[in-house]
C-alpha cells in the first residue's frame, strides 16, 4: 500500500467549513483564519490528495471529488473534536469515570463522607464503588478492574503499592448479653471457650494468636452486616478491627485485645509504576481531607506519622 499523504486536521476543518458557511470569506471568519490562509489550506490538502476540491470559478461549490470527499471529513472532523472535548473533560475533571473499592469497615463510614465532597464539586464524573474483603480488593486492582482500593497492605506484591493511611486496633465483638460485654480491655486467652464467629480478619491473624483466643470457629460469615447480625443475635463473639463497627447498633461494644496489642493497617493500594486519571486523583484528595475530619478515638485509632 502506498504510503498516505500527511492530510491534517486543521484542513479537513477548514475544507467542510467553506462548504457549510457558503464560500471562503465567510468560512475564514468562523474557523479564525484570514482569508489567504484559508486559500493555502485548502491548496495544500488539494495537493497532498492530488484531486481540486472546488470547481474553478466557484469559492463554494465542490467537485464531484470534493463532494465525495465532504461526507467523511465532516464525520471525522466531527469525531475529532468529540475526541479532543471528552479528553479535556477527563483532564479537567469535568467527565470521565472512576472505579473503587474499600474493605467494609472504610466503605461503612469513612468512603461516604469523601464522596459526598467529591460528588459536588465534580457531577459529570460516573462513580463506581464497591466493597470486599482486601484479598478481593487487592485482585480488582491487580486486574484493572478498579482504579484504586482502600484496603489493608499487599503481603509480597511487587505489583501493588501501598500507601498507609491508619491502623486500627483488633478488638472482640459481644452483645449485651455477654459476660466480657463491659469490659475495658480483653486478652486473647480470654476467648477460650468461646464459640468465635470465623471471619476474613480472624483467619488472617498469627496462628499463634489464633492458637491464645483458642474458640470455637465452626461458623463462618464473610459479610460484616451478616456478622454483626449473628452476634447481635447471640450466635457468638467475632474478632474485627475497631472501624469495623456499624451505627444503629447500641447493643453491640468493641472491645480492644491485647497480649498481644494487633493493629490492622489500612491504605490506599494502587498499582504499582501506574498514575492515576485525574478524576481517581481527585477522589483519591477527597478521602484524604475527609479523613482529616473525622474523629477517632487515639487509643484505638493510628494515624501514620508525616515523615
Amino acid at each position: 500500500m502506498d504510503r498516505l499523504p500527511d492530510v491534517k486536521i486543521a484542513q479537513l476543518r477548514h475544507f467542510v467549513a467553506v462548504i457549510e458557511h457558503g464560500g471562503f470569506k465567510a468560512a475564514a471568519k468562523a474557523v479564525f483564519r484570514s482569508q489567504p490562509a484559508l486559500s493555502l489550506s485548502i491548496k495544500e490538502l488539494e495537493g497532498a490528495l492530488g484531486s481540486a476540491l472546488f470547481e474553478k470559478g466557484s469559492h463554494a461549490s465542490p467537485t464531484p471529488f470534493g463532494a465525495m470527499l465532504y461526507g467523511e471529513a465532516r464525520k471525522l472532523v466531527e469525531h475529532y473534536e468529540r475526541a479532543i472535548a471528552s479528553a479535556i473533560d477527563v483532564a479537567q475533571v469535568r467527565g470521565g469515570r472512576v472505579r473503587v473499592a474499600a474493605v467494609p469497615s472504610i466503605a461503612h463510614e469513612i468512603l461516604p463522607r469523601a464522596i459526598s465532597r467529591f460528588s459536588p464539586r465534580h457531577p459529570g464524573i460516573h462513580l463506581h464503588v464497591e466493597d470486599g474483603t482486601a484479598a478481593y480488593i487487592h485482585d480488582r486492582v491487580r486486574s484493572g478492574a478498579i482504579d484504586f482500593g482502600i484496603a489493608g497492605e499487599p503481603k509480597d506484591d511487587s505489583e501493588l503499592s501501598f500507601t498507609p493511611l491508619l491502623a486500627d486496633v483488633m478488638c472482640v465483638v459481644v452483645n449485651a448479653g455477654h459476660a466480657l460485654f463491659r469490659q475495658r480491655r480483653v486478652e486473647w486467652k480470654d476467648l477460650s471457650g468461646y464459640r468465635l464467629i470465623g471471619n476474613g480478619t480472624l483467619r488472617a491473624l498469627p496462628e499463634p494468636v489464633r492458637r491464645a483466643a483458642g474458640g470455637q470457629d465452626d461458623i463462618f460469615i464473610a459479610n460484616t452486616t451478616t456478622l454483626l447480625s449473628a452476634v447481635e443475635g447471640g450466635v457468638g463473639l467475632t474478632v474485627l478491627p475497631y472501624l469495623a463497627q456499624q451505627r444503629h447498633r447500641e447493643t453491640l461494644r468493641f472491645v480492644p485485645l491485647d497480649a498481644p496489642r494487633i493493629e490492622r493497617a489500612v491504605g490506599f493500594v494502587e498499582l504499582t509504576g501506574r498514575s492515576l486519571s485525574p478524576a481517581a486523583h481527585a477522589l483519591r484528595e477527597s478521602f484524604c481531607e475527609a479523613l482529616d475530619d473525622v474523629s477517632l478515638p487515639a487509643t484505638h485509632v493510628r494515624r501514620p506519622s508525616a515523615d
